[in-house]
């Protein structure tokens, strides 16, 4: 895994539970820092904590529903009781579904964007009061970094998970806007989107072969991502080395988004289009 120094030694990690959001704790604990991990699920807290024994960090779990206002305002707040505010912020709690468009019952928008877009509101806000309320009465800028874990289609929209690409393109837009009006209190919020990352939750769809073939195949390096390469884009928004970058989206998704070949390489190679030949050249 790729080293730099942390610029926080205490960071809250939701959706810690699991998939990237494990992953990333267990780095930022690999690095040294004390990392509170927050989520639904106890259990799965619990086994992220207990695959960080034996590192230079700590790893905390802290069980609690982001989509409660209450049940977040006292997560935050075993944080600070902790130590005070935590000045990293990583979120990835979130929930994908994958359904057509025409398909998609109000309930399952409904939820979805509640998982997506409430649950990146609550935290946040919560998150960064404390640090704007002594910024405020001290006049002072404290730096602190939030990074949102997205997608690499939400800006443009992805078919078949239409309904998640709306939650996420809403907190891209509500994390770089906060980005701009926090920023004089030294709060800096930016975005990853990871392409395809096979993590537990997607094992029974990455593990199909067609399925498989079709995203590596899509990619313009050919295969899936590995988790180190989405966990280091969102260690370095934790650095100081992006202590001067605030509402940027990282895209991590081995080049899928980019323009496919239009005209097959053979058909170039035989002159096809072509204006001059080599005679008149």
């Amino acid at each position: 895994m790729w080293r730099t120094p942390l610029q926080f030694d205490r960071i809250v990690v939701t959706g810690g539970g699991s998939g990237i959001g494990r992953a990333t704790a267990l780095e930022l604990a690999n690095c040294g820092a004390t990392v509170y991990i927050m989520g639904r699920r106890p259990d799965a807290l619990a086994a992220t904590a207990s695959l960080g024994e034996g590192l230079s960090g700590r790893i905390v779990p802290i069980p609690c529903d982001l989509l409660e206002i209450d049940a977040t305002d006292a997560a935050f707040g075993a944080v600070e009781a902790d130590g005070g505010p935590a000045f990293g912020l990583v979120h990835c709690a979130a929930a994908t579904t994958y359904c057509v468009a025409s398909e998609i019952s109000h309930a399952a928008f409904d939820q979805t964007i509640r998982t997506t877009l409430y649950t990146g509101f609550n935290a946040t806000k919560r998150w960064a009061e404390p640090i704007l309320a002594a910024a405020q009465k001290t006049g002072e800028a404290q730096p602190a970094s939030a990074v949102m874990l997205s997608s690499a289609v939400a800006a443009r929209g992805g078919p078949g998970i239409a309904h998640s690409s709306a939650g996420k393109a809403g907190l891209e837009s509500f994390a770089r806007a906060c980005a701009r009006e926090w920023g004089p209190s030294g709060i800096r919020i930016n975005i990853v989107g990871p392409g395809a990352f096979p993590v537990e939750k997607s094992e029974k769809l990455w593990s199909d072969p067609d399925m498989y073939e079709l995203a590596s195949s899509a990619t313009a390096l050919g295969r899936l991502g590995n988790l180190p390469e989405i966990v280091a884009p969102i260690v370095f928004f934790l650095t100081s080395g992006s202590g001067f970058t605030t509402g940027q989206t990282i895209i991590s998704d081995g080049g899928f988004g980019l323009v496919p070949w239009g005209i097959r390489p053979d058909g170039l190679k035989r002159g096809l289009n072509n204006k001059f030949d080599d005679k008149e050249s």
